[in-house]
């Protein structure tokens, strides 16, 4: 309860800070009142809950976090904040994004010049999906490093299994990996999507710029996205509640909250959900014989890159 009231206050701090730096920001743009002045107080109390989310992630507030003197053990909280974690930062890093070009957009409606931010268009989209990648990245690395390098390196179920496996392992999550996608493919066949509703998802907007700007997407769809969410759903969550449930529940569990976690690719082609399923079973499976995450991390990898080319050519 202590730590609760910790954090609300915390965040009631960050917003009336960023508040009132921010209306007085505004104050000083347009020298007069006026009601654009006003408009930086709400911004600015949503950057100083980004900023409070940012620091509260990290453990950085004084009361609002538990004290570390060892690594924490594994446990069914630790798994269900992994995940938790995780989606938490994705959204802070596009949202940071987003107010900070606010603030641009005022200082140039303040020197009576048009906002030039597109928030539905191409390079927004772009810039936010890497920045929530990015800043779920660097939470992941911190998160792994705080768990301990005894954690990361035990294969058992309650472990985070970051370890060598030996090479049949990998050539097996190809092969998965080659018979998903072989099966995505008949489904597309037989159960032919709504492309004009899956051409208005997000994700597809994504893919429609200039082949230069997709560099840095596929990097992240293909290496970074994969590693990331195996790490967190195979590698924290899987330990955290195989630790208290057993590794059966632990299994059903993260592969439906996964399965969850890709509704919005999938919301308009439900047959969708039968490969992310299946592709987050056999990285179950991978984990518990070879005692590592780093097939599945494979299997994932050619999976997407599998996938993204063969929608390419259908």
């Amino acid at each position: 309860m202590k730590i609760i009231l910790f954090s609300l206050a915390w965040a009631a701090g960050f917003a009336v800070l960023g508040g009132v730096l921010m209306l007085g920001f505004g104050m000083a743009l347009f020298h007069a009142p006026s009601h654009h002045a006003a408009k930086p107080l709400l911004l600015g109390a949503e950057i100083g809950l980004n900023a409070f989310v940012f620091a509260f992630c990290f453990a950085a507030l004084p009361g609002a976090r538990r004290p570390l003197a060892s690594p924490p053990s594994l446990g069914l909280l630790q798994g269900i904040w992994g995940m938790a974690g995780f989606g938490i930062m994705m959204l802070a890093g596009g949202l940071l994004l987003t107010n900070l070009l606010s603030v641009e957009d005022i200082v140039l409606i303040a020197r009576h010049n048009p906002a030039r931010v597109d928030y539905g268009g191409h390079n927004f989209l772009l810039a936010a999906a890497c920045a929530g990648e990015l800043a779920a990245g660097w939470w992941v690395l911190w998160y792994l490093r705080r768990l301990g390098p005894a954690a990361q390196a035990d294969g058992s179920a309650a472990g985070l299994a970051w370890r060598p496996a030996a090479p049949r392992a990998y050539l097996i999550a190809a092969g998965c990996a080659l018979a998903i996608i072989g099966f995505v493919m008949a489904l597309y066949h037989f159960i032919p999507p709504d492309m004009a509703k899956l051409e208005s998802l997000p994700m597809a907007k994504l893919f429609t710029g200039p082949a230069l700007s997709l560099l840095p997407l596929l990097f992240i769809a293909i290496f970074l996205g994969p590693a990331l969410e195996e790490l967190v759903f195979r590698g924290i969550a899987f330990a955290g509640i195989a630790a208290r449930l057993g590794p059966v529940w632990a299994g059903v569990i993260t592969t439906i909250i996964f399965m969850a976690a890709h509704a919005p690719e999938k919301i308009y082609y439900p047959p969708g959900f039968i490969d992310v399923g299946l592709m987050a079973a056999a990285s179950v499976l991978l984990r518990l014989q070879f005692r590592s995450i780093r097939p599945g991390i494979a299997l994932h990898i050619i999976y997407n890159f599998g996938s993204m080319l063969a929608a390419s050519l259908m």
